[in-house]
């Protein structure tokens, strides 16, 4: 009998950061490459980050945000305000 590892559950705030990241992104016109390129990342962690599959930390965030051009408050603040997911 082999054993599944439990489904990974996806914290609300990384979810809603996730989402935030790519509708700037989107909004920007950019792709993952470019922003990766921008905020000094890896193409492949923009896309898990994305995903909500990793968690960013306060350091790679201000650099997502400042590729982006925005300041790392907005993102958090729309991440916030993001609705969770049933």
């Amino acid at each position: 009998m082999s054993i599944k590892p439990a489904p990974r559950t996806v914290e609300p705030l990384v979810e809603a950061f996730a989402t935030v990241l790519r509708r700037r992104r989107l909004a920007q016109d950019l792709s993952q490459e470019a922003l990766a390129r921008r905020a000094d990342v890896s193409m492949r962690f923009v896309s898990l980050l994305e995903l909500g599959r990793h968690m960013p930390t306060i350091n790679t965030m201000q650099k997502l945000a400042k590729g982006l051009g925005v300041p790392l408050s907005d993102l958090v603040r729309e991440a916030e305000a993001e609705p969770a997911k049933e």
